[in-house]
């Protein structure tokens, strides 16, 4: 009688996401929500511009909550996850404080709710990464996930084809640090080939039928920092002085171009070159709005109490934009011109919801998160894999300054920096800084 060879069973699609490292499998969750969204606010409900951005924001929240209630459920979290970092109790604290003050003083209620999810969906990420019960996450691992070849394909193909609709389909910040992190870091021509395609793709546009270069300046900054953290990790301090020498010179010579030449480079560059040689702010739209904002916010504290000063306006608080000269974010705010939630710069978002109070809080992460940086550099515990998540904390930070809503608003930057805190935290030789997950 003939012995049939042993047929290995397929492994189900559950069998392979159980295999992926799980911080890998919330971002690909993460991307793909985001993708779908973002597509059916646009092509389906025609919502555009500003007016998504409440939308996208409760939708990949919602997914980051629902990811880990499911990890709750499915037990993947030891039992440290029910002992907050102290700075995560003092932000809870902060944002109770902030909640009671706007609901006495009668602030938007709907912002109150979405502010709250955002606060309390970020401690609960950082705390559900920071503490896996054993070591199905890595850094390794997520690198491992994000950057083979078939994801970077995902990537690559959500930013070709946001060049020819009206906004982007995917998260901005995440997308641009794969690809930089792609070309500096990835061993493989391949990856680098990709990461340099999506990064061309993400800086294209069309208007009116003609593709065209995008960029603005708080990207050119946050490439600059994490330029900057990829020389000093590397030990290339020589080439690390020459860059800011050349970056000096480039700025010096940028400042004697005529301005008939600024004229033709691209709006942001243009503005930003006009704004050094001393042009008026207010002949610049959407560079005065951000002034103008800040401006309306201190108006608002004009007759504030001890209490407000110290805790903020309270969630929910809002500022009126009728009088702005850019109207964009008025037509598009939830309640209206009147009503404009959104504040773009980050030290007079937090200060106007949260007081001294929040921008101490902001200060301690900003200054913590360079204070890590350099101890795991100086004791030689950086890694290619550990590099990737302070490139996307430093970006995501130095880019949210001149646009909160990228920080105040995303699940993603709390989750990076609980995952990290737990590779910290872990032995030099431990698997969480070099075992990978097994390939999905």
């Amino acid at each position: 009688m003939a012995v049939l060879p042993d047929e290995t069973p397929v492994p189900g699609l559950m069998t392979r996401l159980s295999r992926m490292d799980r911080f890998g499998l919330f971002l690909a969750g993460f991307i793909l929500a985001y993708a779908a969204a973002s597509f059916a606010l646009e092509h389906v409900l025609g919502v555009i511009g500003f007016a998504k951005a409440p939308y996208l924001n409760a939708i990949t929240y919602l997914y980051a909550l629902g990811f880990i209630v499911l990890g709750i459920a499915f037990n993947k979290v030891d039992l440290g996850f029910a002992m907050p970092h102290p700075l995560g109790a003092l932000m809870l604290a902060v944002l109770f404080i902030s909640a009671v003050i706007g609901i006495s003083n009668g602030n938007a209620s709907q912002y109150i709710v979405g502010w709250s999810l955002y606060i309390v969906t970020g401690v609960l990420a950082f705390q559900f990464f920071r503490h896996p019960k054993g070591i199905e996450v890595t850094a390794s691992g997520t690198v491992a996930t994000l950057f083979s070849p078939a994801f970077l394909l995902l990537v690559l193909l959500f930013a070709f084809l946001s060049i020819f609709n009206k906004d982007n389909h995917y998260q901005y910040v995440l997308f641009e640090v794969i690809a930089i992190y792609a070309v500096l870091l990835r061993p493989r021509i391949i990856e680098k080939a990709l990461g340099a395609a999506i990064y061309l793709c993400i800086h294209l546009g069309s208007n009116d039928g003609f593709v065209q270069v995008e960029i603005n300046r708080a990207s050119i900054l946050a490439v600059g920092a994490i330029g900057f953290l990829w020389l000093l990790y590397r030990r290339h301090l020589v080439v690390l002085f020459f860059v800011i020498f050349a970056a000096i010179g480039g700025l010096l010579y940028a400042l004697s171009l005529d301005d008939q030449v600024v004229e033709d480079l691209p709006r942001n560059i243009k503005e930003a070159i006009l704004l050094m040689k001393g042009d008026d702010i207010y002949n610049h739209i959407s560079s005065y709005q951000r002034v103008y904002e800040g401006q309306k916010v201190m108006e608002d504290f004009q007759a504030a109490s001890d209490t407000e000063w110290l805790f903020g306006k309270g969630l929910g608080r809002t500022v009126d934009m009728t009088g702005a000269a850019d109207k964009t974010p008025g037509q598009h705010a939830l309640l209206g011109a009147t009503e404009v939630h959104n504040v773009h710069f980050l030290h007079f978002a937090v200060f106007h919801k949260f007081g001294l109070a929040g921008l101490g809080l902001l200060v301690v992460f900003g200054a913590g998160l360079i204070w890590m940086f350099a101890v795991d550099l100086a004791g030689g515990r950086m890694s290619d894999a550990t590099l990737f998540f302070y490139f996307y904390l430093f970006y995501n930070f130095v880019f949210a300054f001149p646009a909160s809503n990228f920080l105040i608003a995303n699940p993603l930057w709390p989750a990076f920096l609980g995952l990290l805190c737990k590779i910290r935290s872990a032995p030099a030789t431990s698997p969480a800084l070099t075992e990978f997950a097994r390939p999905l």
